[in-house]
C-alpha cells in the first residue's frame, strides 16, 4: 500500500505542476481561440506520460552502467514463502494503476486510436520501452510488469469507452474529446 500511496502523492504533484507549467500555454491558446476544455484533454495525456518516465525512470537513481541486470520472463513467478499476495497489491496494482490514464486520454486526444487494438499497441511499446530502458539503468526488466501496465491501458480504454457511451449527448464532453464542431 506504500507504493500505491506513494504514485497518489506523486501524481498529484505532478498534475498541479504540470498544469501550473501549462497554464501560460493554455492562456496563449485561448487567445488564439482555442478550446480550453480541449486542451484539458491534451494536458490529462502529457501528465499520464511523464507520471509514467518518472514513476518508471527516474523515481529512483539511475546507474550506468548497472552493477547488474535483472530480467524476469517468467509471468507471476512470486514466491509464496516471502511475499504472497502483498507483492501483488504492493507491485502490480501500481503498474495497473500507472498506464490506466494514457489508455484513457490516447482515444481522447487522437481520434484516429480509438480502437481497442491500437490502445493495446501503444500501450505494450511504452510499456516495453521503459523495461527495455529499466534494464540499461541497473532495475529490473520484469514480464510482470509489462502485462499489468497493458492491463492498466486497456483498463483505461475501457474507461473511456464507457464515459463516451454515456456521456455521448454531453456539450462539455464533445469539446473534451474534439468532436463539437465548434472546437
Amino acid at each position: 500500500m506504500q507504493r500505491i500511496d506513494a504514485y497518489v502523492r506523486l501524481a498529484i504533484i505532478f498534475v498541479i505542476v504540470i498544469t501550473i507549467l501549462y497554464l501560460p500555454i493554455l492562456f496563449y491558446l485561448k487567445k488564439k481561440g482555442k478550446n480550453v476544455i480541449r486542451q484539458l484533454s491534451y494536458l490529462g495525456l502529457i501528465c499520464s506520460l511523464f507520471l509514467i518516465i518518472f514513476a518508471t525512470i527516474l523515481y529512483m537513481p539511475i546507474e550506468f552502467p548497472p552493477k547488474r541486470y535483472v530480467l524476469n520472463l517468467i509471468p507471476f513467478n512470486f514466491n509464496e514463502n516471502i511475499y504472497g499476495p502483498y507483492q501483488f497489491i504492493n507491485e502490480k496494482i501500481p503498474n495497473i494503476m500507472l498506464f490506466i490514464p494514457l489508455g484513457f486520454f490516447l482515444p481522447i486526444v487522437f481520434k484516429s486510436k480509438r480502437k481497442l487494438y491500437k490502445i493495446t499497441i501503444i500501450a505494450f511499446f511504452v510499456t516495453f520501452g521503459v523495461e527495455f530502458i529499466q534494464y540499461f539503468i541497473g532495475r529490473a526488466a520484469d514480464i510482470d510488469d509489462v502485462i499489468t501496465n497493458l492491463l492498466g491501458g486497456v483498463i483505461g480504454y475501457g474507461i473511456f469507452k464507457i464515459a463516451d457511451r454515456f456521456l455521448k449527448k454531453q456539450n462539455w464532453w464533445l469539446k473534451f474529446i474534439g468532436e463539437d464542431k465548434n472546437s
